[in-house]
């Protein structure tokens, strides 16, 4: 009998941004066929199983499991901690969660305001993670550090997120790349070339603006207004802005607004579509503003001009790790917004030798993982 992997994310939310990762994790287990009992593990949601195509799914609020063999925390912003100590889904799940009777555990931690419980596991990994921000005040943060010193095999995404792990004294920690630059994202049309001669010389007017609702407390909401009043006035610059929702039950408010004003929206509908099919749609845009990491990753993928609106830090990352991205940050000036709109206007965009390289590392990370499950 194989032995039992779980691979844990922020699945079953319906954002396009996990649900991609989800998927190119499945692609790398269906594509080796290392004989394994692959679950995913996330929230309740009925349209995950329809998104994959051979391996489970399990809601995270099942307490019942035995202990699986390896627990693979499957890429994204899985642990950071914000000023409040509101920091993420899973900041809880602190290393004896890995090896501790969950019951019993979880009679002592949960409340209405716990996540839900863990799943138990003899070993665990962690895949293209990205670590941060992390509050030095919050009083979580020796939990998030042990747990991440206790995985067998670890890959971040970014230096940044090496970093972190340099500092804590780990140094067992490899760089990696997002998920989905791996090759095992199956979408034929990345790293495609669009430059002059797909536009035919013109002016690129079709921009995606992928937005995301905020609720942190540093004051990277502020760009909504700023951003509104910059698509109203670019109309008349010769550009047809469509905006984007990566996840209609986390962004409620934009969504909100976006209907209420009667903008174009295109919305990732995961009981509907599939990645491959809503990659097609983003690659009729021209270019992208986005607030949504994923939205940039894509947009890269595609080989398109970006403005990352750098809500939180792993937007700025991604312009430093893709040449010719741009940043409009904080305070979220318009005049800092039109300048790096500016990025629409380069006939020679070419990112693909940025993506190139993610993808490399990428491949590398999962060529770790395919020696480090073979050998157990």
């Amino acid at each position: 009998m194989g032995k039992n992997v779980v691979v844990k994310g922020a699945y079953g939310e319906a954002n396009f941004g996990d649900d991609a990762l989800m998927c190119t994790i499945e692609n790398f287990f269906i594509t080796n066929d290392l004989s394994l009992n692959v679950d995913f593990c996330g929230s309740s949601s009925d349209y995950c199983q329809r998104l994959l195509r051979k391996s489970g799914y399990v809601d995270a609020n099942d307490n019942k499991r035995t202990a699986v063999d390896v627990l693979i925390y499957g890429g994204g912003t899985q642990f950071f901690l914000f000023n409040s100590n509101k920091g993420g889904f899973y900041l809880k799940l602190f290393w004896k969660l890995l090896t501790d009777n969950p019951a019993l555990l979880v009679k002592k931690v949960i409340n209405k305001f716990a996540p839900p419980p863990p799943v138990p596991a003899k070993k665990s990994v962690g895949l293209g993670l990205g670590l941060g921000p992390f509050n030095p005040e919050n009083d979580r943060i020796e939990q998030v550090k042990t747990l991440v010193g206790q995985m067998d095999l670890l890959y971040v995404r970014d230096d940044t997120s090496l970093s972190y792990c340099k500092d804590w004294g780990y140094e067992a920690v490899n760089e990696g790349a997002d998920i989905c630059y791996s090759s095992f994202l199956n979408y034929d049309k990345a790293v495609a070339k669009n430059g002059v001669d797909h536009h035919n010389g013109q002016k690129r007017k079709k921009i995606g603006v992928i937005v995301r609702d905020w609720r942190y407390e540093n004051g990277g909401n502020a760009y909504q207004d700023t951003l509104l009043k910059m698509v109203d006035e670019q109309k008349d610059a010769g550009y047809e802005f469509t905006f984007i929702i990566f996840s209609s039950l986390r962004d409620v408010e934009w969504k909100k607004l976006i209907t209420e004003r009667g903008y174009p929206c295109l919305e990732w509908d995961p009981f509907k579509s599939r990645i491959e099919h809503f990659m097609d749609k983003l690659d009729a845009f021209d270019g992208f503003i986005t607030a949504r990491y994923h939205g940039g990753v894509m947009a890269s993928l595609l080989n398109k001009p970006v403005v990352c609106i750098g809500i939180e830090p792993k937007l700025g990352i991604l312009t430093q790790q893709v040449k010719g991205f741009r940043l409009w940050d904080m305070p979220f000036r318009a005049d800092d917004l039109r300048q790096a709109m500016k990025v629409f206007d380069e006939k020679d965009f070419d990112c693909s030798d940025s993506v190139n390289t993610l993808r490399k590392k990428a491949d590398a990370m999962f060529d770790s993982l395919h020696q480090y499950l073979c050998e157990l």
